[in-house]
Formats: structure tokens, C-alpha cells, sequence
């Protein structure tokens, strides 16, 4: 079975607030920062909306200082959690954006309003979120959520004390599932570690733990409620829809192929409830043309970073998928659009090709006169 190990490691325990990487995206989209500059923006940004973070339902995690916090640089930990989420990337102490940030910075560019409280996100930013950290930390969400899936009234405490059991165990399954040598080694070397090198099981929990239940929250994904001076997570009814819409179910994965042929057609109706939507597949051929033929000039506006008039396949697909979800009801996965522009498209004065690549990285959209 085709599995991969999508884990983030080393983070802090206080990087809560996936709001805060999207103002860090917007920082650096025009001038590149170095991290003194970036953590510096960041503070002040998060001091002069205190007021917004303080009254947020989830209000932990501030960039700014905090009276209990004096030994860690809140700020940094963000601008390394946006690394890890492959949204900035670090060339000589210098952060820009990756393709896939851009891809976000440019939905928040799009965005119409903003919601009522600064750290509450729009429905296409938990889309992206979703997608992005499902791609990067699967199998420490999962775990997470399948926890919380089989204990009741599941607080900080009880996760924190079967947390390394749920973890071991997901691993053992992993490794006794997966066909890919490489893999196998890596999910193998995570067990050795987790299992014979975790002394305090609990001490690790706490700083796991965390970040994940928040960017959950964040994602409408669990609900939180108070009970007795205990917080009590459980599964929003959007968790419960996502854990059953996932490939595996015996212990909840995500696969490449889910991503691209079934992630936003199972996804999107999760995070935009009320609207009613249209599949790609229902749609005639003359308004996929019509759509396309604003959508993808625009995206080589964004998105074009040479002379030569190509543009990433990936990158551009999936802002597409975003974009077209958002604004126009319409449900289309990765693999819908790739297969449909495999076949040279006349759009105005263009002609628009796919060339693809056995590097993900390297497959391109290339337009040329028509």
C-alpha cells in the first residue's frame, strides 16, 4: 500500500494560531525578511491586536509576550512553524514564500472580508489549512483525532496518557501495511525512537499535544466545552465527516491518491456547509472553457517567475480548486483539472499545454499564442 510518514517534529508547545502564519505570508510576499526583521513585525503586529486574541473563543497562543511565558521567542516559534508547513522557505537567514504559500497569500488577497474576530478563519483559509496540514502532519492529527473519536468527555489529561500508546500503536500498523522500502525504514526509526526513547511519555504528550488541538480548533474540526474546570474536546460534526471520508479507516491515513482525485470533492462540502454546490464532472465542457478562460490568465499573473510563460502545475491546479470552491460553488479535485488540461486548451489568444514531469515539482502549464 502506498503510505507515507507526514509528521512535523520539534515545535513548540505555544504555535496555536494559524492566523499568525497568515499574516506572516503577508509580511514577506513582496519583500523578502530576515528573521529578526519578520519576528519583530510579528510581535508588534500581535501586541496592537491583543483586543482580537484576548476575546477570540480559543485565546492561547500569542506572539506577544505573555506573563508565564519569559524563556521562548513566541514569534520565532511561528516563523519556524511556517517552514515546517512548507509555506516560507529560509535561504541564508532570508524567508520567502514557497509555491504553496503564495498559493495562500494569494486567497487572503482574494478574500472579500474578514471575519469579525482577526483570528477566526475564512472558510478557504481552513480549506488550504486542511489540506496542507493533512499533507504535512497526518499522522500526529489522526492520532489526535482518533483519541478523541474513542474516549469520552477526553480532556488535556487523558490524551496526554494514551497518547504515546495511540501513537505506538499507529506506527506498528503503518509499518505492517506499507510497501515502500523507504518508508518502512522511516516509520521504523520514528518507532524505535518513540518507543524506547520517549523516558516521559506525558512530558513529550505536553508539548505535542497542544498545537495540534488548537490548529483542530482553528480548522473547525473539534469542538471545546467546559466542565467541571476540566476543557473537554470532541469532534465537531465536521470531524466526524472527515474521519469517515478518509481512504483507510482502520487507523485514519491519508494517500497521495486521495489528495488528488478525492480531497476537495469530500472536503469542501465540510468546511462551506450551507452551499450547494456543482461537481466538474456535471458541468458542460463550454463553461469549464469559460471558467478556465478567467481563472488560469489570472493564475499566471500570480504565479509566472520567468520569461518563459509557464506556470507550476501543482501550484496552479490547486489554486484553482480553492478559487473555483469559493467563488463559484463549483467542486473540482487536482485530478479532474490535470486530466482535463491534458488536452491543448484554445483560451482567447492562447493555447495552454500540460507538461508533465516524474518530479511532481517540475510538471508545468506552458502557454503559447494560438
Amino acid at each position: 500500500m502506498r503510505i507515507s510518514y507526514r509528521a512535523i517534529h520539534h515545535l513548540s508547545a505555544h504555535v496555536r494560531r494559524l492566523r499568525y502564519i497568515s499574516q506572516l505570508l503577508r509580511f514577506v510576499a513582496h519583500t523578502p525578511q530576515n528573521r529578526d526583521v519578520l519576528a519583530t513585525k510579528l510581535k508588534r503586529w500581535s501586541f496592537n491586536r491583543n483586543e482580537d486574541i484576548t476575546n477570540h473563543k480559543y485565546n492561547t497562543g500569542a506572539a506577544h509576550s505573555m506573563k508565564n511565558i519569559h524563556r521562548i521567542d513566541l514569534a520565532e516559534g511561528y516563523i519556524t512553524l511556517s517552514v515546517k508547513f512548507g509555506l516560507l522557505s529560509e535561504i541564508s537567514n532570508v524567508f520567502h514564500l514557497t509555491r504553496m504559500g503564495r498559493v495562500l497569500y494569494c486567497l487572503l488577497n482574494d478574500s472579500s472580508k474578514e471575519s469579525d474576530n482577526l483570528f477566526s478563519l475564512n472558510e478557504d483559509e481552513k480549506l488550504f489549512y486542511t489540506y496542507q496540514l493533512l499533507q504535512q502532519d497526518a499522522d500526529n492529527l489522526l492520532t489526535v483525532l482518533n483519541m478523541i473519536q474513542l474516549h469520552k468527555n477526553t480532556d488535556l489529561k487523558v490524551l496526554k496518557e494514551n497518547f504515546h500508546e495511540s501513537f505506538v500503536n499507529r506506527l506498528k500498523v503503518k509499518i505492517a501495511t506499507c510497501s515502500k522500502e523507504h518508508t518502512i525504514n522511516q516509520l521504523h526509526d520514528r518507532y524505535i525512537e518513540v518507543k524506547e526513547k520517549w523516558k516521559k511519555p506525558e512530558a513529550y504528550a505536553s508539548y505535542f499535544l497542544p498545537p495540534r488541538l488548537n490548529w483542530l480548533l482553528d480548522l473547525g474540526l473539534l469542538e471545546l466545552s467546559r466542565e467541571r474546570n476540566r476543557n473537554i474536546y470532541q469532534l465537531s460534526g465536521s470531524g466526524k465527516k472527515l474521519l469517515q471520508f478518509l481512504p483507510i479507516k482502520d487507523h485514519s491515513d491519508v494517500t497521495d491518491i486521495w489528495f488528488e482525485h478525492q480531497y476537495f470533492s469530500k472536503i469542501t462540502p465540510l468546511i462551506f456547509p450551507s452551499t450547494d454546490f456543482k461537481f466538474w464532472q456535471e458541468v458542460d465542457d463550454n463553461v469549464r472553457v469559460a471558467i478556465c478562460k478567467e481563472y488560469i490568465p489570472k493564475a499566471f499573473e500570480l504565479f509566472r517567475q520567468s520569461t518563459v510563460p509557464k506556470v507550476s502545475l501543482k501550484q496552479t491546479v490547486l489554486y484553482l480548486c480553492l478559487r473555483y470552491g469559493k467563488e463559484l460553488n463549483l467542486i473540482a479535485n487536482v485530478s479532474d483539472l490535470i486530466q482535463w488540461l491534458q488536452t491543448p486548451r484554445i483560451l482567447d489568444n492562447f493555447i495552454y499545454e500540460v507538461r508533465i514531469s516524474a518530479r511532481e515539482n517540475e510538471s508545468y502549464i506552458i502557454r503559447r499564442h494560438a
